[in-house]
C-alpha cells in the first residue's frame, strides 16, 4: 500500500481483523491468492452518447460491459465518464465541459455522495468480475460459493447502486436483484438503464419476491439475461422497515454495496440498513461490499474506520478479493471486496 495509508496497514492483515498495533504478519495485499486481476472474459468501454437511443436526457455517456455467456452487452447511460475502471485498450470517453448547470442541483436528496453515483467506479467492476468469472485456482472457497448461489437465483438488494451497473450484471448472471439508491438516482439513472437492458417480450413468470421488492411506481421488474432486476428507493438515513416490507427483507440472501463507505459519515447509516436485513432475514444473509482506498483526510474513510465500526457491532469482516487501480491524479491504489457477517 502507499505511504498515505499507514493507518490501514496497521489494521488490515490476512484475517482482516482490526489490531491495536501493527502485526508482523504479512499484510493482506501480500496474499497473492486473493489478488483478482482484471478478467479477460469481461470487456468494458464507454463512448459519448449518440442521442439516438432516446436517453440523451439522462446522460452524456454510454458505459457498456459484456459478460460471459450473455449474447449482448449491457449498456448504461451516465452523466460522467467512468473513473479508474477501464484498462489496457478499452475505449474511453473524454470529459465534456459545456458549462451547463447540473439539472439535479436543487433536488432535496442530491448530496455530494449522490452526485458521484452518476459514474462508474472500480469497485463495481471488481464485484461483477468476482461473482461472474470463476477462477477456481485463485478464488477463496466462500467467493466460489457466492458465485454458485448467484447462478441459482439468489435474492439480492444492492445499496447505493448509482446507475445500476452491478445490479443489472448480477441479474444477467442469474440473480433476482433489487437495485436501490436515492430517488434522484433511481428515477434518472436506474430506471432508464433497467428499461434499456430489459428483454422483450418475456413469457417467463417474474418471481414473486422481486415483484414485492420492486417499489418504483410504474416500473415492473425487468428480465435481464438469466435473472430479474427491479428498482426501489432506499434512503440510508430512514429505517429500512418503512422502505421495504418485512416479507421482502425476510427473504434476502445478499446485501451488496459498491464503494458506499467512501465517506466517514456514511459508515453508520449503511451498517444500520444492513443490520435491519441481518435481523429480519431468515436466510443468513451477508454483506458483500467493495472499498476503494483514498488519501487520508477528515472526509474519506479508511479501512480501519470500517473494521472498527464492524467490530463494534460484534460482526466480522473477511477480504475475498482485491486489485490495484489507478485513479486519475491520485495514482496507484487498491480496491477490496469484503464479506461482512453478523
Amino acid at each position: 500500500m502507499s505511504s498515505d495509508n499507514e493507518e490501514d496497514n496497521a489494521v488490515l492483515s490476512n484475517d482482516a481483523a482490526p489490531r491495536a498495533s501493527p502485526s508482523p504478519r504479512p499484510l493482506f495485499t501480500a496474499d497473492r491468492s486473493r489478488l483478482h486481476n482484471v478478467s479477460s472474459e469481461i470487456q468494458c468501454g464507454e463512448d459519448h452518447a449518440s442521442g439516438d437511443d432516446g436517453l440523451e436526457e439522462y446522460g452524456s455517456y454510454t458505459f457498456y460491459m459484456s459478460l460471459p455467456g450473455l449474447s449482448k452487452r449491457l449498456e448504461f447511460s451516465c452523466r460522467d465518464p467512468s473513473c479508474g475502471v477501464l484498462v489496457n485498450d478499452e475505449p474511453s470517453a473524454e470529459k465534456i465541459v459545456d458549462g451547463r448547470v447540473d439539472p439535479f442541483l436543487f433536488e432535496p436528496d442530491y448530496y455530494l455522495e449522490a452526485k458521484t453515483g452518476f459514474q462508474v467506479w472500480p469497485g463495481s467492476r471488481l464485484l461483477v468480475e468476482a461473482l461472474t468469472c470463476p477462477k477456481s485456482y485463485s478464488d477463496c472457497p466462500k467467493l466460489l460459493a457466492w458465485q454458485n448461489r448467484l447462478a441459482c437465483g439468489a435474492n439480492i438488494v444492492e445499496l447505493g447502486a448509482g446507475i445500476g451497473v452491478v445490479g443489472a450484471c448480477l441479474a444477467a448472471a442469474g440473480g433476482n436483484v433489487v437495485i436501490t439508491d436515492l430517488k434522484t438516482l433511481v428515477y434518472n439513472a436506474i430506471v432508464p438503464n433497467l428499461v434499456r437492458n430489459g428483454s422483450e417480450p418475456v413469457e417467463e413468470e417474474c418471481p414473486s419476491w422481486i415483484k414485492a421488492a420492486s417499489t418504483v411506481k410504474d416500473l415492473a421488474p425487468n428480465k435481464i439475461g438469466r435473472g430479474w432486476a427491479g428498482g426501489a428507493v432506499i434512503d440510508w438515513n430512514v429505517h429500512l422497515d418503512s422502505q421495504l416490507s418485512s416479507g421482502v427483507t425476510s427473504d434476502i440472501d445478499i446485501v451488496l454495496g459498491c464503494d458506499c463507505f467512501w465517506m466517514k459519515k456514511l459508515i453508520d447509516p449503511v451498517l444500520n440498513i444492513v443490520s435491519s436485513v441481518f435481523a429480519s432475514s431468515t436466510k443468513s444473509p451477508k454483506f458483500l461490499v467493495t472499498y476503494q482506498v483514498r488519501g487520508q483526510n477528515e472526509v474519506f474513510s479508511t479501512i480501519g474506520d470500517i473494521l472498527v465500526a464492524v467490530q463494534e457491532r460484534g460482526w466480522t469482516a473477511e477480504c475475498h478479493a482485491w486489485r490495484p487501480v489507478t485513479i486519475g491524479e491520485d495514482g496507484a491504489n487498491e480496491v477490496f471486496l469484503f464479506e461482512i457477517s453478523p
